[in-house]
């Protein structure tokens, strides 16, 4: 069984992300697979929070709604302050890529623990500064997971997809020594 690859799409904002998700559905990605994360905007007049009820993790503020709808879908959530971006809130399988990068205490480089958990992926660290400055824009990153060819697939779909500005994958025949 091949090992799977990532795709990191960066979207112009909350309505393109949701589009690259059921695109991705649509070509085969299990949900299970599925990443979205976005810097959250924190303004002096507007309440942002995040909490659990029950087993629901639920969200107070302007981007709530988008939030509760991903979190039902995708599974996990998160909310971590990224030092350099700042308060980054996420859903899907990525929120333990990044725990997991900033529990091993994980340095790539110059690169933040986002970065870092990025280029964990076998996303190129080359194109992680281009990621990183549209996350601190305010752009959402999708990130899916899958079959080689169906990674290839998908980036070729999503670049179809009006509002995927930027997206990178790792390539089926670069080897680890060779990204690095």
């Amino acid at each position: 069984m091949p090992e799977n690859k990532a795709l990191v799409a960066i979207c112009l904002g909350h309505a393109q992300a949701e589009k690259a998700i059921a695109e991705l559905t649509r070509l085969g990605f299990d949900v299970k697979n599925l990443s979205v994360f976005r810097k959250a905007y924190l303004g002096e007049e507007e309440f942002v929070g995040l909490y659990t009820a029950g087993e629901r993790l639920l969200a107070r503020g302007g981007a709530a709604a988008f939030w509760e709808r991903l979190w039902a879908l995708l599974g996990d959530g998160g909310f971590f302050l990224v030092p350099g971006i700042g308060p980054v809130v996420l859903a899907g399988p990525f929120v333990h890529t990044l725990a997991a990068t900033v529990d091993d205490g994980v340095a790539v480089g110059s690169l933040s623990a986002l970065g870092a958990a990025i280029y964990s992926l076998g996303i190129p660290r080359v194109r992680i500064l281009s990621h990183k400055i549209g996350i601190m824009a305010g752009q959402c990153a999708v990130v899916a997971l899958g079959s080689p060819e169906l990674v290839a697939k998908a980036k070729t779909a999503l670049v179809a997809v009006h509002g995927v500005i930027d997206c990178d994958h790792t390539a089926a025949d670069v080897t680890e020594k060779e990204e690095r």
